[in-house]
């Protein structure tokens, strides 16, 4: 109620394009979810479980049935509280650096719908000098060009990011007039940039024309040039190097703790036995379940940093980059003030 009238809400649908992508979302991480579990965490865990039961079982005949020596555990329980705080802030620096690579392929996706949107400032001033219907047409084929062309440097970015390169341009992005486009781009290092030039090149030609004033083409190219920044923000998480040196410590670190708590808590449970130099299997099974689980923890967050070492794959792995691709170039389409302009992307 507002002002004593009953405010009538307007009809609405479910979203299915929208649904349908965030359950691919949610699929992808539930396939990531377990890729902590690697084999090399396994191995290693059941390694050190081997380690654990060998010593429990065959202590007394090592030693002749001596009694357990008395082993401190603090220096592993401290040593383990501060391995796993490293752990985890290594796993938290991977988590932020995912963040940035994904906010990098957002970014480049909202300037080019931002571009799109602005080219409708090419029909504001339009003018009749050179004719009319030419001059209609001459705006036509801009928007034409300008959503392929973003079409183009979306589906090149994805590339980069897959680590990919085009080894031929897809037909429906191909320039409608013969040119030497397609081979320039499938020889040049960088086709994204080489893409956005092209974009570049085409908005100063409206200016050119004076089909645009010199402040929207500013404007326009200040879009263009935040494609250029989000690609290059993409291209430097790509080649950065890693971490090689904090790698190799916390390999070190978890390998070093759990291969040594392995005896440790083997001997704490012998500790428990009224007789030295017999086997209760019950200490047996708490001895091999407590090293299984310590190892499996602490080999499993040492995997799970590891793959955030590497963001623009993480974000790969956890992005359906095709449904982005076809969603992003059906928006395009639909946003340019052209009738004419096509899906170029469909799925």
């Amino acid at each position: 109620m507002s002002n004593g009238k009953l405010l009538e809400a307007g009809t609405t649908k479910s979203d299915d394009a929208m649904i349908a992508t965030v359950s691919k979302t949610q699929v992808l991480a539930g396939k990531a979810s377990l890729s902590w579990v690697s084999t090399d965490v396994l191995v290693n865990s059941v390694l050190a479980t081997a380690v654990s039961g060998t010593v429990y079982a065959g202590y007394h005949n090592f030693t002749g049935g001596a009694a357990p020596p008395i082993v401190g555990i603090n220096i592993h329980l401290v040593t383990g509280f501060a391995l796993g705080l490293l752990l985890v802030t290594r796993i938290s620096l991977g988590m932020v650096a995912v963040k940035e690579a994904y906010a990098s392929l957002q970014d480049f996706n909202k300037a080019c719908r931002t571009l799109v949107v602005t080219s409708s400032h090419v029909a504001e001033t339009l003018t009749i000098s050179a004719g009319a219907e030419l001059e209609k047409k001459a705006v036509a084929n801009f928007r034409y060009e300008l959503v392929r062309l973003l079409n183009l440097a979306v589906f090149s970015n994805h590339l980069m990011l897959k680590g990919l390169k085009m080894a031929s341009l897809p037909k429906a992005l191909l320039p409608s007039s013969g040119s030497s486009e397609a081979e320039v781009l499938t020889s040049c290092n960088n086709p994204t940039v080489m893409v956005i030039k092209l974009i570049a090149k085409l908005i100063d030609q409206q200016r050119e024309a004076q089909r645009i004033s010199p402040a929207q083409t500013a404007a326009m190219l200040g879009n263009v040039d935040s494609l250029l920044v989000a690609y290059h923000s993409s291209l430097a998480q790509s080649l950065a190097p890693s971490t090689s040196t904090l790698h190799s410590f916390s390999k070190f670190a978890v390998m070093f703790w759990v291969f040594t708590a392995a005896p440790v808590l083997a001997l704490e449970e012998l500790h428990e036995l009224d007789e030295p130099g017999t086997i209760r299997p019950s200490g047996l099974i708490l001895s091999l379940a407590y090293t299984f689980f310590a190892a499996l923890f602490f080999f499993g967050l040492y995997e799970a940093g590891t793959t955030m070492e590497k963001p623009v794959r993480a974000v790969t792995e956890l992005t359906d980059l095709d449904d982005l691709k076809y969603s992003l170039s059906a928006d395009l389409t639909d946003l340019v003030d052209e009738d004419t302009v096509p899906y170029f992307l469909k799925q």
